[in-house]
């Protein structure tokens, strides 16, 4: 399980469920020259664990690998140019990316009350119909419920399966 941390630190809070440990997995040292702080773990491409960084009107995949040595590090997997993608234009110079979401690599681009869903594999995007303040739109991938509901069908249980 990840986690981002907050406040002064710049890094990932990593609790591995077989070993029953923490660590912390601080962010590449250019990223934070750079004064780039806006990022969001995912699910690197290929697996593993994976940095959506934004940058102005880009998007950064990085990934975490490891070495023969078993030493870890991070690297630029590609970079993608929102401005290209979405024919944004030049006076839009705010943009805020929401995401990626669960296990469809989706993200939120949200710029001057427009929203886009972008898929960071395909690169396909759609710009939903409407005007977005920012912040107030809560995706939502799936829900998923547990175990049967019993229902009284003449004098028996009925089980309802649930599917996520």
């Amino acid at each position: 399980l990840y986690w981002r941390l907050g406040g002064n630190f710049t890094g990932i809070l990593e609790f591995d469920l077989e070993k029953q440990s923490l660590a912390v997995i601080w962010l590449p040292v250019h990223i934070l020259e750079e004064g780039h702080y806006l990022f969001s773990i995912m699910r690197a491409e290929g697996g593993g664990l994976g940095l959506l960084l934004q940058t102005d009107f880009s998007i950064e995949l990085w990934k975490r690998k490891t070495d023969c040595d078993g030493v870890a590090s991070w690297g630029l997997g590609r970079t993608i140019e929102l401005d290209k993608l979405l024919s944004l234009n030049s006076e839009e110079n705010e943009i805020m990316i929401q995401g990626p979401m669960g296990e469809n690599n989706v993200v939120f681009v949200w710029t001057h009350h427009i929203l886009f869903t972008v898929h960071l594999e395909s690169l396909q995007f759609n710009k939903l119909p409407g005007a977005y303040p920012l912040f107030y739109y809560h995706p939502l991938e799936s829900v998923y419920a547990a175990g049967y509901l019993g229902l009284h069908s003449g004098g028996q249980d009925a089980e309802i399966d649930c599917v996520p």
